[in-house]
């Protein structure tokens, strides 16, 4: 498997946003999913294909940003489409869909915005 290295990443703004944001929605992560969103913000992914348990080579286009004024915002993505779901967004793909990490079964899953369904990501 390919090394992961991030690029385009944007320097917080706040050092302490990330952690903040999930105080403030009262939202559990795993350490180094923080660590990672934390480090590399907004950015894109050297390794950009993944599969799912039900779709094949969807690209990974790159983190949501903790800085409000960037283009893609946990701060606009969050409370507008994924608030009160079991789901917490991390970055989207190039169609407009989400990757979340879901908060119940702890599996990271490509949200489908056009049907409002979950596909598990699968590892190669």
């Amino acid at each position: 498997m390919k090394e992961l290295t991030w690029k385009y990443v944007k320097a917080l703004k706040n050092q302490d946003t990330v952690d903040e944001f999930l105080r403030k929605y009262n939202i559990t992560l795993p350490t180094e999913l923080v660590k990672c969103v934390t480090v590399n913000n907004g950015g894109r992914p050297s390794v950009k294909i993944f599969d799912t348990d039900k779709g094949k080579e969807y690209v990974f286009k790159a983190l949501l940003s903790y800085n409000a004024d960037d283009t893609e915002s946990i701060h606009t993505v969050y409370p507008k489409l994924f608030e009160g779901m079991k789901l917490f967004p991390i970055g989207s793909d190039t169609s407009g869909n989400f990757v979340c990490y879901d908060l119940v079964t702890g599996e990271y899953v490509l949200w489908k915005h056009e049907t409002n369904s979950k596909e598990v990501i699968v590892l190669v």
